[in-house]
């Protein structure tokens, strides 16, 4: 066998298992309806700038709370609105619920710059979920997953 066919089969395979893992032929189901989360006490931290940036508020929030399940909220259309004048908050739900949030995680957010707001419970809600199982499924994600979103909600 030719080593370039070699060469392409030892990089190649590895990275095609790579990306299978990280989403790539992931099942993006969207769905209408009673939210899958009642009201959530988030920590977070607000920027504006390019979605690309969120990455580093996503690895500060999982790095205070590794066990919680982190969240972005982004404002802005990205094609209607200017990356450097785009909107989006990141941080960990910190409690859902009744149930009350950990005071010593509560006061490491706030420590570390986030903020700290509460959600009412919504009515009705869009959602989808996509595996984070690599740093790859970030990109994959929005690759993937905004512009069927923005084709359901039209």
């Amino acid at each position: 066998m030719p080593d370039w066919v070699t060469l392409c089969a030892v990089i190649g395979l590895p990275l095609a298992c790579y990306l299978l893992y990280s989403g790539l032929l992931s099942d993006i189901t969207i769905s209408s309806g009673s939210p899958p989360i009642k009201k959530i006490t988030f920590a977070y931290q607000f920027k504006e700038g390019p979605y690309e940036h969120r990455g580093q508020l996503f690895r500060d929030s999982s790095i205070i709370g590794p066990k919680l399940p982190c969240i972005g909220i982004y404002y802005d259309k990205p094609d209607k609105v200017p990356g450097p004048q785009r909107r989006y908050a990141v941080g960990s739900i910190l409690s859902e619920g009744e149930d009350k949030a950990n005071e010593e995680l509560l006061n490491r957010y706030k420590t570390s710059g986030f903020k700290v707001f509460s959600f009412p419970e919504a009515t009705h809600v869009v959602t989808t979920s996509f595996p984070y199982r690599t740093f790859v499924s970030i990109f994959l994600a929005a690759y993937m997953v905004y512009p069927r979103l923005t084709e359901y909600m039209k």
